[in-house]
């Protein structure tokens, strides 16, 4: 992950942690609650390992491409018929000696095996990455989802709270009637049912609600908080709201979604899985130096008059220099037969590569068939939309029609009751059909790539 994003990331955090430490009674807009449940969810942080994973390969496969250096020192003591290794003759001794050297190998062809392994790492590796934004949007998709259920189940509280507050009224307009002898106690009583049925409702609403509520914070996984609360924005005007062609939708998120990204690096990885495996099937050709040097005690001075009875000393640095050996070697490897074990990575190769291609397809499909079915829910609710503010509109005039007769003793309380039901049923259809709307809308609008605000 880059550093930049990390030190980004970091910072929302600590602010959303700041919000939650020092400000309780702080309402969380729905960019918070993106950010929090992203940041905390676990199925991210294991997807960003295996970014960081498939990073290290990458750079592996680059330092595969430079030649090796490796090094050895050893030192022997010996006795009895030892090979001295500084004469190389065989004798009863006792005898101390070693060697040291370097040595380095560079791999100069070998069919691009190397240079297609660093392009398969480099397409894993921005799978990988596309990978973790496809989960980050879903994730983000799912608050949006659970946010906008909290929002709706809000203002189905507040409709049955309007219900409640009216009823009430009603209630307290009756008992003064009764109480003067103007209208008879039967029917308090029915009002008094009515409120009785208003309130159900409203705890019906309120529990719906905190369902809601529960839902939106398990998809944050954030459990350990009593309260919660979220922002009330201001929403756009159903009314207003357009809605982009089923082309239009499908070309931008064909071009942007990290879906379909993917599979387009996932066909790239194995087609040059493809070419490292035929690669195999090349000889390789190498080059490789070598320095080389040993001392022993056993040695005699070549600069010493008298070599069988010698008087000089020869000191380890002399040895280690008067001993170097170097060597420059180049060579070729080809092979003859290995058991079909390349022919077979071919083919298996060329199957991976063939499935690529077909999850691809697949998730093309799958993009087409989720456009197709989002398009037609929003055209089908904006449709509903219109029709539940039609629906409200009229069922407010037979309430006020309802309400009036009752007043004057013309109606019953039990017409005004099915008239006051059916406009609680039509406010509640429509406080519904609008957030249905909207939650379409605005996923149409996350495909062509607009950021998921209110």
């Amino acid at each position: 992950m880059p550093m930049r994003r990390i030190f980004i990331t970091s910072l929302l955090s600590l602010s959303v942690l700041w919000n939650l430490n020092g400000q309780g009674d702080t309402r969380w807009t729905l960019k918070e609650c993106i950010r929090y449940a992203i940041q905390y969810n676990l199925d991210v942080k294991r997807q960003e390992l295996i970014l960081q994973s498939t990073d290290r390969d990458l750079l592996q496969s680059k330092m595969d491409l430079l030649p090796n250096l490796n090094g050895a020192i050893e030192h022997q003591l010996g006795s009895g018929r030892v090979l001295d290794r500084g004469t190389y003759e065989w004798k009863n001794a006792s005898v101390s000696q070693g060697d040291m050297g370097l040595q380095s190998d560079l791999t100069i062809f070998n069919g691009l095996q190397g240079l297609n392994n660093m392009k398969m790492n480099r397409a894993s590796h921005m799978m990988s990455r596309e990978d973790l934004e496809a989960m980050e949007d879903q994730i983000t998709l799912g608050v949006m989802t659970g946010y906008l259920d909290l929002l709706r189940n809000n203002e189905l509280v507040e409709v049955a709270e309007h219900k409640v507050e009216v009823t009430r009224s009603q209630v307290e307009r009756m008992e003064q009637l009764v109480e003067v002898g103007n209208e008879a106690r039967g029917k308090l009583l029915e009002v008094n049912a009515q409120l009785s049925s208003a309130k159900l409702s409203l705890t019906r609403a309120i529990n719906a609600r905190e369902i809601a509520r529960l839902n939106l914070m398990h998809m944050m996984n954030l459990t350990g908080e009593t309260t919660f609360e979220i922002d009330e924005p201001g929403l756009p005007d159903p009314a207003l709201v357009e809605i982009p062609s089923l082309d239009t939708v499908f070309r931008k998120a064909m071009a942007i979604l990290p879906q379909i990204k993917s599979a387009e690096y996932g066909i790239e990885t194995m087609e040059r899985q493809l070419a490292l495996q035929q690669g195999k099937r090349s000889p390789r050709v190498f080059a490789r130096g070598l320095y080389y040097t040993n001392y022993s005690d056993g040695l005699i001075n070549p600069r010493d008059p008298d070599p069988v009875n010698p008087t000089l000393d020869y000191a380890l640095p002399t040895q280690l220099q008067d001993n170097q050996y170097r060597q420059v070697s180049m060579g070729i490897q080809f092979p003859i037969f290995n058991r079909w074990q390349v022919q077979t990575g071919i083919n298996k190769a060329r199957i991976e590569l063939q499935d690529a291609e077909y999850r691809y397809q697949s998730a093309v499909l799958d993009l087409q068939k989720s456009i197709q079915q989002y398009h037609t829910e929003a055209v089908a609710a904006m449709d509903n939309y219109r029709s539940a503010l039609e629906s409200v509109a009229s069922n407010e005039e037979v309430f006020r029609f309802a309400e009036e007769r009752f007043r004057v003793g013309t109606g019953t309380a039990l017409e005004m009751q099915e008239a006051r039901n059916q406009l609680y049923e039509a406010t509640s259809e429509m406080v519904s059909s609008k957030y249905v709307l909207i939650f379409y809308v605005k996923i149409l609008d996350f495909y062509m790539g607009k950021e998921i605000a209110f």
